[in-house]
């Protein structure tokens, strides 16, 4: 459950960069990455059948997805084909926030540039811009939502101070 105006603002941008990702997806002639059993499964094929990190094997039942430029308000990455990868649980968890390349370098160690060639191949064959700005609308979606919701809250408080002083007359 969001806690401050800047929890509900992050949940908000999560939305966005969802239903964004839909429409991307759409205007590229892709279905929607959901994903499906056969989104994972064109996923696992396309990268082995190995985490695209650290190239442990993994299938549809013990893969993660990381999104390669993350879901946040400063990196405004897309759920969207090209931007999903598969990748082990422990990956995952390490990846965190940083940045794809950087993290693939610890990971793969000698067989990093390989590794890196194949996502970047797989980013390219589905069309997916890195560079896609989304910064103006997700700004100001941020402040829109952390207004809205601020003003809907003390409204609410408002009206329950009302309603206790009631009771405690």
């Amino acid at each position: 459950m969001a806690r401050s105006k800047s929890d509900i603002s992050n949940s908000a941008i999560r939305i966005f960069l969802q239903d964004v990702g839909k429409f991307y997806d759409e205007a590229r002639g892709y279905e929607p990455f959901g994903p499906k059993v056969a989104q994972k499964d064109e996923l696992l094929e396309f990268f082995d059948h190995q985490c695209c990190f650290c190239g442990v094997e993994i299938n549809r039942k013990s893969m993660s997805q990381d999104h390669l430029i993350p879901m946040n308000k400063t990196a405004l990455g897309l759920h969207a084909w090209g931007n999903v990868v598969p990748c082990c649980s422990p990956c995952n968890n390490q990846k965190q926030q940083k940045p794809w390349k950087e993290f693939m370098l610890i990971k793969a160690g000698p067989g990093a540039n390989a590794r890196i060639s194949k996502v970047e191949s797989f980013v390219q064959a589905k069309k997916y811009d890195p560079a896609l700005n989304l910064h103006e609308y997700a700004d100001n979606l941020y402040e829109d939502v952390g207004q809205v919701a601020m003003t809907l809250i003390n409204l609410r408080y408002k009206q329950a101070q009302n309603g206790i002083r009631k009771l405690l007359e």
